[in-house]
């Protein structure tokens, strides 16, 4: 890309003389490099899309709402992720390179230090994925887990402070590690200790025990496409002024950037617990007398025009679980669609406005100012920034209008495969409605249901009658359709399995088209001088991931706590780290970062808040983190074979070599 930019921008002959290019002759040039790069983008989307879509419409046969609309939002996913990771490629990454080789020959250790945190502060609310976890808050409830509510909601600029600064606390951690050398072991053990002991201690509140799920799951949104190659280019670059490590020496920022924001969120979340009411039902929130302190931290400062706060405390008169306005058949019009679609673009550019210029200030201003240089091919990073915002500003449009969109609804709906839902989406409102066309019928316990016919065209539609669902004042019957079980009676066990083999299939095939994976697999395979081959890692990984996924998916279908997930996990992680080569340690435990990109993320926290939704399960994170957690295992017990295999090869090559 650079050499095409160079041929667009200026390129000069011997005598230095400019030679233009034409608006049509540079787009002849970008256009099929764009068309490329889109296309690789496509193959890593459309593979998990399909998926989803395929198994929505021929396994739980309910057709895609707004088909039409998800279509455009993963078209523009697709489309802003390619100029977003091009503007990376082009304006931060040669920044973060060239101040990665300056830094130790300016100033000292502690303003390396110094620089480290700010630069994984900074990656870190640039990162893509981050955006997503604000849009959750909107499917938990404040009496259900006012903490949970809270970091999701008004606090969500505190949740994203604090894995922000988690990041950047690995950063000098890992910066700490290149300097010195020595092995990923010794910051592991004594980190994962302290996360399992917090971990358990939160399992025993009521409100922290909510957020356990969110702060694992934050780890995995900590390791995108900008943090990873920004905060290793940095400790690369310092490790090759500084000390000539071993080749591996490259690895375990990632585990660490994955680490300490769930350490980060865990105590942002103790220190604002005191401040915040305990779970309880709805109608007692609504008698309980709620603080102001309590209802700005809650609603905002203005917490009394906040349509929570009005409909629980103001008037009751409204609850929260009646229908939306477009679930109550009335048209908002298409100015209004228009309208929304105009803010949420706008407050897309917001976000990556907010994201990336504050990040290429930092870098900017500490290269000139700090470091005395100047910015390497200004032209060409200017682009990229410009790049970057664009491109972030249309993802998180695309992730709005697709993704989230998907997510969700798959996950609201997979729970029809063990047990009747209803489907609010597809919510009927029939006009002039006359009670004395409901009729009886027994069913087969021999009690009495009530049903009316419904004539559409020429064919005729039974439809269940609930009194609740009748307004006589207007004269409407509202029709909320049933959808399940599929596979036999309530709370099967073979609609369980399904939803289980889907999710393990979910988790391996979207491993299998992660990008950032195969390009792990081809430095491993290096640095291991072809004992562990690219395809090798790829497979293991992927195994690993789906059984996470479907860990995960059984966490969130029983609403099993968090903690009984994680301290088994992590302790049979921390027994195989402690008899494993180094080597092997540092690929497993950065193998788990890859995994999760930014389309993986969105996708996964939808599905799973969706289903948590429907199943009236609070916590609907973790799948993620046992996302997270089984690659390194499968990782590690792959090496282990591995060294076992050598030393048997080792051993007979010994003997043939005696018997000769």
């Amino acid at each position: 890309m650079r050499k095409v930019l160079h041929l667009v921008l200026m390129a000069r002959n011997e005598k230095e003389e400019s030679i233009h290019i034409g608006f049509r002759g540079a787009l002849s040039l970008i256009f099929p490099y764009f068309q490329k790069k889109i296309w690789e983008q496509t193959k890593s989307v459309v593979w998990i899309v399909l998926y989803l879509v395929l198994f929505q419409l021929f396994v739980l046969r309910i057709p895609i709402k707004e088909a039409a609309l998800i279509s455009f939002g993963i078209f523009a996913v697709i489309l802003g992720l390619t100029f977003f990771l091009e503007g990376l490629f082009l304006g931060l990454m040669p920044l973060g390179e060239i101040i990665g080789l300056r830094l130790p020959q300016k100033i000292g250790i502690i303003g390396v230090f110094i620089f480290s945190f700010l630069l994984g502060v900074g990656a870190t609310l640039a990162e893509p994925a981050i955006s997503v976890l604000k849009a959750c808050g909107k499917s938990v409830l404040p009496w259900d887990a006012p903490l949970l509510y809270f970091l999701l909601d008004e606090g969500s600029d505190y949740l994203f402070l604090s894995i922000a600064t988690g990041v950047g606390l690995a950063v000098i951690l890992g910066v700490f590690r290149f300097l010195y050398g020595f092995s990923l072991s010794k910051l592991l053990f004594p980190t994962v200790i302290l996360l399992l002991f917090v971990t358990i201690y939160a399992s025993f509140d009521e409100n922290l025990q909510y957020i356990s799920g969110l702060a694992w799951d934050s780890g995995a949104v900590t390791t995108g496409p900008v943090t990873v190659p920004l905060v290793v280019s940095l400790g690369l670059g310092v490790s090759k002024v500084v000390k000539d490590n071993e080749a591996t020496s490259g690895y375990g920022v990632v585990t660490l950037a994955s680490l300490y924001p769930i350490l980060a969120v865990l105590c942002i979340g103790m220190y604002f617990n005191p401040q915040l009411p305990k779970p309880m039902t709805e109608k007692k929130f609504q008698s309980y007398s709620i603080s102001e302190s309590e209802s700005k931290l809650l609603f905002g400062a203005n917490f009394k025009n906040h349509p929570i706060y009005k409909r629980t405390f103001v008037s009751n008169t409204q609850t929260l679980n009646e229908k939306p306005n477009d679930l109550q058949g009335s048209d908002s019009g298409t100015n209004s669609k228009i309208l929304n679609f105009l803010d949420q673009i706008k407050e897309g550019f917001l976000l990556a406005v907010r994201a990336i210029l504050p990040l290429t200030l930092f870098l900017v201003l500490f290269l000139v100012l700090i470091l005395k240089d100047r910015v390497p091919s200004f032209a060409e990073v200017s682009l990229g920034i410009l790049f970057a915002i664009f491109g972030l500003t249309i993802f998180n449009f695309g992730i709005f209008l697709g993704l989230n969109k998907l997510g969700n609804q798959v996950g609201y709906k997979l729970p029809s495969s063990f047990r009747s839902i209803e489907l609010n989406d597809s919510t009927r409102f029939i006009p002039n409605f006359n009670p004395k066309s409901v009729l009886k019928a027994l069913n087969e316990e021999g009690e009495e249901e009530e049903f009316f016919y419904l004539k559409e065209r020429k064919s005729y539609t039974v439809i269940p009658y609930q009194k609740e669902n009748y307004q006589k004042d207007k004269n409407i019957y509202e029709y909320v359709p049933i959808h399940g079980p599929l596979f036999g009676k309530e709370d099967n066990l073979l609609g369980y399995f399904v939803v289980l083999g889907f999710a393990f299939f979910l988790g391996f095939s979207a491993t299998l088209a992660e990008p950032a994976l195969s390009a792990l697999g081809t430095t491993v395979e290096d640095t291991t001088v072809g004992t562990f081959k690219k395809s090798k890692l790829i497979q293991t990984v992927a195994l690993g991931v789906g059984v996470g996924t479907l860990l995960g998916m059984t966490k969130v279908i029983l609403e099993i706590p968090m903690v009984w997930i994680i301290v088994p996990s992590y302790l049979v992680l921390l027994f195989l780290t402690s008899i494993s080569k180094p080597e092997f340690i540092d690929i497993a435990w950065d193998s788990a970062g890859v995994t999760t990109g930014p389309i993986t993320v969105p996708l996964v926290i939808a599905m799973g808040l969706g289903i948590g939704t429907q199943l009236g399960t609070v916590d609907g994170f973790g799948i993620l983190a046992s996302a997270s957690i089984f690659p390194i295992l499968s990782v590690l017990l792959m090496g282990l074979w591995i060294e076992k295999s050598r030393r048997l090869s080792l051993k007979e090559n010994e003997h043939v070599t005696v018997q000769k």
